[in-house]
């Protein structure tokens, strides 16, 4: 790694290859078509349609973090492997709608920016987690921009605000905010606070939509404009300024793995209590940037020709749900419901889809929310819970989530979701009445 780097983060890097090792793969044409809450859960690079060469080009990532290799070694030890594979140059590709395009693959220019952006944001995602972790004692996040002759005017005039760990801000604005981005987040104590007599602001109020250019479709020639989340700041030399993320970067690592991670912690140590824990996983879980991540979640294992054993945090166990199976001596993991992908794509995904009795898109995307206000049944056999909603597709039926087979030993990890699918709101009465469920609330 760079001296410069280094300098940057100032950090060990086993938080950040663990974040970098924590995602799925996603094929993507445009580096555009994937942004935001997505590339936080998911590695891809534009044009590279071969699965094959994203691993490479990942495990390439990885071996740099670990071992701190300069951006030339980097790209030393992975040129020649594309160079074999014939992912470098300028090729023409089809891509998967049957278009021809002249496109560039590899370069010294790419791996320049697929080796910064990554070991940027996969630095900055293990500074998150362990900055979140100790928000009781840091509960102040202050904005620190390197002030040099390459800093971008709005980056300069965020240096030195201060926001709580909480802030709306950071679920769109937390560093990296663009490609080469420098900037960093310092955590802050009150007593901190104090002594410098710094000014803690909100973005309450101040935040606005700030629509960018993404960058033009070859294909179509369509120039394609994302909104961004931005937030009104006056620079020191009292000019106004709109601060916002560059396109592909408006996302938090509060969407990607390591949080899923922290969110586990919490539930598992209970502070100050196991309801209150539960209670604050439980408002992550439906923040936005969390929806956002979600969302993004269910799209990618959809389109995955097959599962990569990623997971991510839906929803927790009511109180009175552990205390119900707790009183049948059984203790959960923890209180955090996760869903593996292969509740997407798979046997048992082909299986209810054949049997027509799949999740639609829609009803997995809203699965979060609906889960607050689920009717919680108790599977007398099976002993695992049975998690109730109502479908959107206006027929009678009820979506059945099944979380966490308590009376297998082998479950020592989280709590995963065992099945969904859907049935009758009759056969969920019938089985009421002849005993096979339990009415927990």
């Amino acid at each position: 790694m760079s001296p410069e780097m280094k300098a940057v983060f100032g950090m060990e890097p086993e938080a950040a290859v663990k974040y970098l090792q924590s995602k799925g793969y996603r094929i993507s044409w445009n580096w555009h078509e994937m942004l935001d809450e997505a590339h936080a859960r998911a590695f891809t690079v534009a044009k590279c349609a071969r699965l094959d060469v994203l691993q490479d080009i990942r495990g390439a990532v990885t071996k740099a973090l670990q071992s701190g290799q300069t951006l030339e070694q980097f790209k030393d030890a992975l040129t020649p492997t594309l160079q074999a594979k014939g992912w470098w140059g300028k090729q023409v590709i089809v891509d998967g709608a049957g278009n021809a395009e002249m496109v560039q693959l590899g370069s010294s220019r790419r791996l320049k920016t697929i080796y910064q952006t990554n070991l940027q944001s996969s630095y900055m995602a293990g500074r998150y987690q362990q900055m979140k972790s100790t928000t009781d004692d840091f509960p102040f996040w202050r904005y620190v921009a390197i002030l040099d002759g390459r800093t971008r005017p709005s980056h300069r005039a965020m240096n030195g605000r201060v926001f709580r760990h909480d802030d709306g801000l950071w679920d769109s604005s937390f560093p990296p905010n663009g490609f080469n981005c420098r900037c960093r987040v310092q955590p802050l104590t009150q007593k901190m606070i104090d002594r410098e007599g710094a000014q803690v602001e909100s973005s309450a109020g101040r935040m606005q939509t700030v629509e960018k250019t993404a960058g033009t479709d070859k294909r179509t020639g369509e120039v394609v404009k994302v909104d961004v989340p931005g937030i009104k700041v006056t620079g020191a030399e009292g000019q106004p300024h709109i601060f916002a993320p560059d396109v592909g970067f408006a996302s938090s690592p509060a969407a990607s793995h390591a949080l899923d991670d922290l969110l586990y912690q919490k539930a598992v140590t209970t502070l100050p209590n196991r309801a209150m824990a539960l209670q604050e996983v439980q408002q992550t879980l439906l923040s936005p940037v969390r929806r956002r991540a979600w969302k993004g979640f269910v799209d990618t294992a959809i389109s995955s020709p097959y599962a990569m054993n990623k997971s991510m945090a839906v929803g927790v166990l009511a109180e009175r749900d552990l205390q119900f199976v707790e009183a049948r001596g059984i203790t959960p993991v923890s209180g955090v419901i996760y869903v593996e992908d292969r509740m997407f794509v798979g046997p048992k995904a082909e299986r209810h889809a054949r049997a027509g009795n799949a999740l639609t898109r829609a009803e997995w995307i809203a699965l979060p929310d609906d889960l607050t206000n689920a009717q919680v049944l108790w599977d007398t056999k099976n002993q695992t819970l049975l998690y109730v909603v109502p479908s959107q597709d206006g027929r009678e039926s009820k979506l059945v989530i099944a979380f966490n087979r308590f009376n297998k030993p082998t479950d020592l990890s989280k709590n995963q979701a065992a099945s969904a699918f859907k049935v009758t709101a009759a056969d969920i009465e019938s089985g009421i009445k002849n005993g096979q469920y339990e009415r927990v609330r």
